[in-house]
Parts: structure tokens; C-alpha cells; sequence
């Protein structure tokens, strides 16, 4: 799927195209609209606190973080970090076992 270097990053427009490239039948803009609806869906998802489950894929969620105490790092002083939510992102088998294979073949 494209370039292969390290450091490089893909895009929406990345993805837009690929879907335009991948299914011929379709204009630039109905691809678009397939991506801007999936991104949508998901966010959506994710505000209403549900899980996005894509099999051999992932799963993003929301996962509620309690407040604790933490350090500034510049001056050393106590400080309270409060509760808040973060997303995270678990890997399936299949994804984790794609990426070593890729790492494995670039080290030969």
C-alpha cells in the first residue's frame, strides 16, 4: 500500500484515494463521503462511550481515567491531575502479528 518508509504518514486524502483507486465505479467525491462516514460513525461512537470493535483490526474505546497525584516536571511542585477520559486503541492478534512479520522482513 504505497510507500514504505519510515516516518511516513498517510492521510485522509490517502485514504480517499485508495478507496477511488480500489473500486473504479466510484467518483472522488462519493469516495470522500465514504470516508467522511465512517470517521463520522466512529467519533460518534466513541462521544456516546461505546466501543468501536473492527474484527482482525481493533478496538478503540473511551477509557475513564481516575484523578491522581503527579509532579510538574519544571518545577518539581505537587500538582492534582483530575479525572478525565482518554481514547485508546487495542491492537487484535492478527494486526500485532501483520506489523512484526513487516518488521521481521525489513531487518533481512
Amino acid at each position: 500500500m504505497g510507500d514504505r518508509r519510515k516516518g511516513s504518514g498517510r492521510t485522509k486524502a490517502f485514504l480517499v484515494d485508495e478507496v477511488h483507486r480500489r473500486h473504479g465505479g466510484l467518483t472522488k467525491k462519493e469516495a470522500t463521503e465514504i470516508v467522511d462516514t465512517i470517521f463520522s460513525t466512529v467519533k460518534a461512537t466513541l462521544v456516546d462511550g461505546e466501543a468501536v470493535r473492527i474484527r482482525n483490526f481493533g478496538v478503540f474505546e473511551v477509557k475513564r481515567r481516575a484523578g491522581r497525584q503527579g509532579v510538574d516536571p519544571s518545577s518539581g511542585e505537587p500538582l492534582y491531575i483530575p479525572p478525565h477520559k482518554g481514547l485508546h486503541f487495542r491492537p487484535s492478534k492478527r494486526l500485532k502479528k501483520n506489523v512484526d512479520r513487516e518488521e521481521e522482513q525489513e531487518e533481512q
